[in-house]
C-alpha cells in the first residue's frame, strides 16, 4: 500500500522544480539560494512530520516582499517580480500540507515558469511547460483523494491505474495545443526584450582590427550562425563578412572603397546555402567565400563584395546564398594601387627593411607572395590567444621578439609586408570553420571561429585570398565538434527557432490567406464517381475493420466474458431474453459449469484483481465444456 500524502509531497516537490529551474540564472542571489535552502528545509520537515507556524511564515513574507519591494523600479519590474515568485514558492514549501496550500504551490509554480519565458523562449522551455502540465493534471486527481482522506493510502495497482488515466488528460488535449499554436500570435523573441531592450550582442568579428589592444583574446562559443547546405572541404570553410581596407592610427578599418569592377569568382564548387543568423548588432551578411548572390532579404553589395542590410539583424531571420568556394575574385579594369597601398602611421624599421626587399625591381607579384610566406615560415611564428604582444610597436615585437600572436596579428602584419613591397593588399573579417551537425544536415559557427586573413591583388587573376595564420604552429583547426548529444541538443534548439519562434503573425495571415485562396480556387472533378465514390469503396474495408477493432475487448478479462457469454446463449438461448447479472445467471441455469465460472471470475473482477493465470485457463475449460456440450 502506497500513501497518497507520500505521492503527493514527491509531486509538488518536483513542481516546485519545474518553476524554479527556468528562472534560476535570472534570480538575485537571494532569491537564488532562498528557494533551494527551502525546499531542503521543507524536506526536512516532512520527514519529521512537522511545520513551520504560520504565525512566523506570515512576517516572513512581508519582510520579504518589503526588502524586494524597496529596489523596484519601471526598469527592474520583472526582476523583482521574477525573484518573489520564487522566495513566496520557497515559502509555501515550508507551510502546512493542505489542500489550500498545494493549490498555491502549483499556482506559483506555473507564474515561475511563464515568468522564465520573458527571458529565455528557448525549446527547453517547451520541454519544461509539457512537463508541468503532464505533472498538474496527475497532482490535482491524487489532490481529490487526499481532501477526502490525507491518511488515505491505495495498492500499488490500483495506484498505477489512477496515475495513467490522470497523465491521459493532458495527452489528450494535445490537438488543442496545436491548434492554438497555429491561431495564436507569437513574438519572435522574449517579452522582456520590448520592457528592457539592452544593447546588441556584439559578434566575434568587428570593423576594427587593432593588434595590440590586448594581451590576451577570449573565446566566446555562443553561436553566431547556422547555415543549412552540404558539407564542404574543411580547407574551405571560410565565412565571409567585412572588407578592411584602409587605417585609422594603426589601426585596420573600413573605409570607402574605390569602385571597381568585380567580374566573378575563379572556377570552384558552388554551395547554396540557407543561413540562419543569430540576433546581434551586425549589419554585415555572411556567407561561404565567395558569395555571389543573396535572396530573403534587402541589401546592398559593395564593390569589393561586401553585402550588408540598412539595419542590423536584431531579429531572427533568413537568407539564402549562392557561393562559389574559390581563391579569388576577378576585377575588370585594376584597382586604386595608391588606395590599397596605404600604410599604418607607425611602421618599424626592421619590417620596412624586408619590406624594400621585397620590393626589389625585377621581382613579379606571384615571387613576392612565395619569398613573403617563406619569410614567415622562417620566423616560425606560434598562434596563441594569450601573452599576445602589446606595447608602442606591436606587430614588431610579434615578428621579431615574442613570435606569438593570434589571426590579427598574422594578417595585419602579412598585409602591411605586402603593401611595403608595392602588392596592393586588404584584410578580410570573418568566420573560419565551423562543426557540421549531421542530425540538422547544417553547419553550426560559434564566436571562437571568428577569424581574419588576407586578400592581395595578383594582375590577371584578381584579389586572391591567403591566410597567413594557416602557416604558423599551433593553429589546428577549431571548429569544436561537438558529441552526439550536443548535436541533438542544438539541432532541438534550431528546429525550435525555425518552426516556433520564428512563426510570427505575418506568416500566421500568409497561411490564412493561401488556404482562402485554396478554397475559392476549389472545383469538384467533372467524374465525381471517380474522384470520390472509387476512393470512399476502397476505404469501406478499412473502416470495416478499424470499427471491429475498436469493439473487440480490451482486457484478457473482458474477452473472456465475452466469449463465455457467447457460448451460453447458443446452449440455453431462453435464459437471454432478460436482462440479467452473471451469478443471477448461473442460479436460473443451474448448470454447474456456469456457476463455477461465476464464482471464478466474480471472486477476482469483482473485488477489482486480475484473473491469475490458472484461474484463466481454467475459465476457457468451462467455455470449451460448454462448447462441446452444445455440439
Amino acid at each position: 500500500m502506497v500513501r497518497i500524502k507520500g505521492v503527493l509531497g514527491a509531486l509538488t516537490v518536483c513542481i516546485a522544480l519545474i518553476g524554479y529551474l527556468p528562472l534560476q540564472p535570472y534570480l538575485d542571489p537571494l532569491a537564488r539560494w532562498f528557494f533551494p535552502a527551502s525546499l531542503a528545509l521543507g524536506l526536512y520537515l516532512q520527514m519529521r512530520n512537522t511545520v513551520l507556524p504560520g504565525r512566523l511564515l506570515t512576517p516572513l513574507s512581508i519582510l520579504v516582499f518589503l526588502y524586494f519591494a524597496s529596489g523596484f523600479t519601471m526598469d527592474s519590474m520583472i526582476v523583482v517580480t521574477a525573484d518573489l515568485l520564487v522566495v513566496f514558492l520557497g515559502i509555501r514549501m515550508l507551510g502546512e500540507r493542505s489542500g489550500r496550500n498545494y493549490l498555491q504551490v502549483f499556482a506559483l509554480s506555473l507564474f515561475c515558469l511563464a515568468a522564465s519565458s520573458l527571458y529565455n523562449l528557448s525549446a527547453l522551455f517547451l520541454v519544461y511547460l509539457l512537463l508541468l502540465l503532464l505533472l498538474l493534471a496527475v497532482s490535482l486527481v491524487v489532490l481529490t483523494f487526499h481532501s477526502h482522506d490525507p491518511e488515505i493510502a491505495l495498492a500499488r495497482p490500483e495506484l498505477k491505474k489512477v496515475l495513467c488515466v490522470s497523465g491521459l488528460m493532458p495527452v489528450a488535449s494535445l490537438p488543442i495545443l496545436l491548434f492554438l499554436f497555429v491561431l495564436l500570435p507569437r513574438t519572435q523573441y522574449p517579452l522582456w526584450d520590448y520592457v528592457n531592450r539592452s544593447a546588441p550582442k556584439v559578434t566575434g568579428f568587428s570593423e576594427t582590427v587593432n593588434p595590440g589592444g590586448s594581451a590576451s583574446q577570449a573565446e566566446v562559443k555562443s553561436v553566431v550562425l547556422r547555415a543549412i547546405c552540404s558539407k564542404v572541404p574543411d580547407q574551405m570553410l571560410y565565412w565571409r563578412g567585412i572588407v578592411l581596407n584602409g587605417f585609422r592610427d594603426n589601426a585596420w578599418v573600413r573605409l570607402p572603397a574605390p569602385q571597381e569592377k568585380s567580374l566573378r569568382a575563379e572556377p570552384g564548387l558552388s554551395v547554396q546555402q540557407e543561413i540562419y543568423p543569430e540576433p546581434s548588432g551586425n549589419p554585415y551578411l555572411l556567407a561561404l567565400n565567395i558569395p555571389r548572390t543573396f535572396t530573403g532579404l534587402r541589401h546592398s553589395e559593395s564593390a569589393d563584395t561586401v553585402f550588408t542590410v540598412h539595419r542590423p539583424l536584431e531579429n531572427r531571420t533568413k537568407y539564402q546564398v549562392q557561393s562559389v568556394l574559390s581563391g579569388a575574385i576577378q576585377v575588370k579594369g585594376g584597382v586604386d594601387r595608391d588606395f590599397y597601398l596605404a600604410l599604418p602611421r607607425t611602421v618599424s624599421d626592421r619590417l620596412r627593411a624586408k619590406g624594400r626587399d621585397l620590393a626589389r625591381p625585377g621581382l613579379g607579384v606571384e615571387q613576392k607572395l612565395e619569398l613573403a610566406e617563406q619569410f614567415f615560415r622562417d620566423q616560425r611564428l606560434g598562434y596563441a590567444t594569450a601573452g599576445l604582444p602589446v606595447g608602442p610597436d606591436p606587430i614588431d615585437a610579434f615578428l621579431f621578439v615574442t613570435k606569438r600572436g593570434n589571426c590579427e596579428f598574422f594578417a595585419s602584419s602579412f598585409a602591411t609586408l605586402l603593401r611595403l613591397a608595392g602588392v596592393p593588399a586588404r584584410l578580410v573579417g570573418g568566420y573560419r570553420g565551423g562543426s557540421y551537425n549531421e542530425m540538422g544536415g547544417y553547419y553550426l559557427v560559434t564566436e571562437d571561429m571568428a577569424h581574419v586573413w588576407v586578400e592581395a591583388y595578383v594582375e590577371g587573376r584578381g584579389w586572391v585570398s591567403i591566410d597567413p595564420s594557416a602557416w604558423s604552429t599551433g593553429f589546428a583547426r577549431r571548429e569544436g565538434a561537438g558529441r552526439k548529444l550536443r548535436m541533438y541538443v542544438d539541432a532541438l534548439g534550431f528546429y525550435w527557432n525555425k518552426a516556433v519562434i520564428t512563426y510570427d503573425l505575418e506568416k500566421q495571415i500568409s497561411l490564412v490567406r493561401s488556404a482562402g485562396g485554396r478554397a475559392r480556387n476549389l472545383r469538384f472533378p467533372e467524374r465525381i464517381w471517380r474522384a470520390l465514390v472509387v476512393p470512399a469503396l476502397a476505404l469501406l474495408p478499412l473502416a470495416a475493420l478499424l470499427a471491429l477493432y475498436l469493439r473487440r475487448p480490451r482486457s484478457a478479462e473482458e474477452r473472456v466474458l465475452k466469449r463465455f457469454l457467447r457460448a451460453a446463449r447458443r446452449r440455453y438461448p431462453a435464459a437471454f431474453r432478460e436482462q440479467s447479472g452473471l451469478f443471477e445467471l448461473a442460479e436460473s441455469l443451474g448448470d454447474p459449469h456456469v456457476k463455477e465460472f461465476a464464482g471464478i471470475y466474480g471472486a477476482a473482477v469483482y473485488r477489482d484483481q486480475r484473473l491469475k493465470p490458472d484461474e484463466l485457463l481454467r475459465l476457457k475449460e468451462i467455455i470449451r465444456i460448454l462448447g462441446q456440450h452444445l455440439s
